[in-house]
């Protein structure tokens, strides 16, 4: 029993167990997403503004789980995984509640909304965006789980398979951003010059997201073959 103990305690508190909850904490910054947009559609910028402090508090427990696994990162050579991999993951992993910051912070601070024909293809655009941070954070958390199986075949072709529907879900938030920028082109006239340069900066911005989710589950599968 006591020989148990000491394992789990070994697995909960090693890198990837750390990395699993960083990338979780940065997640629940991009879940609040709808949240902020449907908030800012309607022109509620007081709610708007509450979530967008809801977000900047969950980035600042992010940015305290990032040093943290910073902190312990073990340095011995016991360990089965490069310690300059988990590293770069943990930094990849920040950028997705980093831009979640920044395009709420470049929204309200000019109080920006989309015109109301792109509404629900933005929500959908959004929502895609969080459903592959969703998928980033299962493939990460599928590669802790090698620890458990020994770096077991199974395990990495499962790390594979999310890793794939990363990309795809990936590749569909382009497609839905490119569509997204032809229709605020056919619908400029209704927004100011400078607020149209903002909103098309603010498409790319949200974009960013997925391709950081994206180069997460990149990383961890380099991570899972090592």
């Amino acid at each position: 029993m006591e020989v148990r103990s000491a394992i789990s305690e070994v697995i909960s508190s090693s890198p990837l167990a750390m990395l699993d909850e960083h990338v979780k904490a940065c997640a629940k910054c991009v879940a609040k997403l709808p949240d902020y947009f449907d908030a800012a559609q309607a022109g509620k910028w007081t709610k708007a503004a509450k979530v967008q402090a809801e977000i900047v508090d969950l980035e600042g427990i992010a940015d305290d789980l990032k040093r943290n696994v910073r902190r312990n990162m073990p340095r011995g050579i016991w360990m089965s995984v490069s310690r300059s991999d988990l590293l770069e993951l943990v930094r990849m992993q920040d950028t997705m509640a980093n831009h979640t910051k920044d395009v709420v912070g470049l929204s309200l601070g000019r109080e920006l909304a989309f015109p109301a024909p792109l509404e629900k293809s933005l929500a959908k655009y959004i929502k895609t965006i969080v459903d592959c941070v969703g998928l980033g954070v299962e493939v990460v958390t599928a590669t802790r789980e090698l620890s458990r199986t020994a770096f077991g075949a199974r395990q990495v072709k499962v790390i594979m398979t999310k890793s794939l529907a990363v990309e795809k879900l990936e590749r569909k938030s382009d497609e839905m951003q490119t569509k997204l920028r032809s229709k605020l082109k056919a619908h400029e006239e209704t927004v100011s010059p400078v607020d149209a340069i903002f909103l098309y900066q603010l498409l790319s911005q949200i974009g960013e997201i997925a391709n950081s989710a994206e180069k997460v589950a990149h990383r961890a599968q380099i991570i899972a073959n090592s």
